[in-house]
Parts: C-alpha cells; structure tokens; sequence
C-alpha cells in the first residue's frame, strides 16, 4: 500500500475501551439507579457517535484497491500433516459405507440424466427423491409382506409343535399313571 493511504487511516478505538472509559469517568456524586442509568445512556450514545467519526474518518482515507492498482495477495493452503502411526506408517482413514439412500442416488442420477437432459442438477435431485419416496413406500410394502408371510410360517411351525408335544404325551403316559396302571393290576390279582 502507499504511503498516503496509510496516514489518513485513524486508529478505531474498540468500544470495549470506549465503554470502559466511559464508566471509569463517572462521578462518585450520583445517588440514585436513575441517575446512574440516563448518564449510562448518554455515555453510550457519545460512544456510539465516536465510533461513527472514526468509520467514516477511515473511510475517507481509504481507495479502493483497484483504483490503487493493488492485487491481494492469494491465501496459501496449508497441506494437512499425515497422520502417522507408532511404525511411521500412514494411517488411513477408513470412510463410512453409503447408506441405502446414497447408493440410490448414485444409481439413478446417471438414468434421470439420460431421461431428463433438460433439467437442472436441482431438478434432477428432486426427481430422484421422488423416486426414492415410491422406492421407499415399495420396500415397505415388501417388507410387510415378508413379515406376514414369516409370521405365517412361524404360526404354522408353532402349531406343529403344539401338535408334535400333544402326541408325544398321548404316546408317553406320566410316571403317575403307569405306577397307578401297575398298581391297579397287582391289586386284581
């Protein structure tokens, strides 16, 4: 920059520091809250008033930088460090998997393309989530279907074994009836 741009910059006090000095120059004679509050709004309005002067003194100062021929200066990116383990190995980030919406889209993006040309990313990005809402409410329906049908199928296989445990205790009669059986055929002879 030049010279000339330089002294005509005024130093912007903060208003921290406005504030602050506008507080420690309070008189010790007020009495009352009321007093203490109209000169705490009257030392705000002269800060406010004083940051003002020195915005625009600044301003007046200052050229815009075309008009000095000046170019700012590009921002330099700052390379990230590797990571590196206890071996001086590179560690590798590993990312997580796409969830069923993100592969969705990474599949029909191409085809909406291809059907679509006209439209933009945009309203290329709506018309997949139109055909993710049908292809969640499809699921759905799939899902519900499965889940009757396997609670269908365990239904019938508690059933079977309802029936198989019905079997086995008409087949297999208790320790009781077999001593009572016993019992009863000593007695009759």
């Amino acid at each position: 920059m030049s010279s000339s741009a330089d002294s005509a910059v005024v130093p912007v006090m903060s208003f921290n520091i406005l504030v602050k000095e506008a507080m420690a120059n309070m008189p010790d004679t007020f009495n009352t809250k009321k007093e203490i509050d109209e000169y705490y709004k009257k030392a705000m309005k002269e800060v406010n008033d004083k940051l003002k002067e020195e915005k625009k003194a600044n301003k007046v100062g200052k050229a815009p930088r075309k008009a000095l021929g000046v170019k700012p200066e590009p921002k330099k990116r700052v390379k990230k460090e590797k990571e590196l383990d206890e071996n001086g190995n590179e560690i590798v980030k590993v990312k997580k998997p796409l969830n069923n919406y993100q592969k969705f889209i990474q599949e029909q993006r191409p085809k909406v393309k291809e059907e679509y040309p006209e439209l933009s990313g945009e309203e290329i990005f709506t018309k997949i989530a139109e055909l993710w809402k049908i292809h969640k409410e499809n699921m759905k329906s799939d899902t519900e279907d499965d889940k009757k049908s396997d609670t269908e199928d365990i239904v019938v296989v508690e059933d079977k074994k309802e029936k198989a445990e019905k079997k086995e205790k008409k087949e297999k009669p208790d320790k009781k009836e077999k001593k009572e059986k016993t019992d009863a055929k000593k007695e009759s002879s």
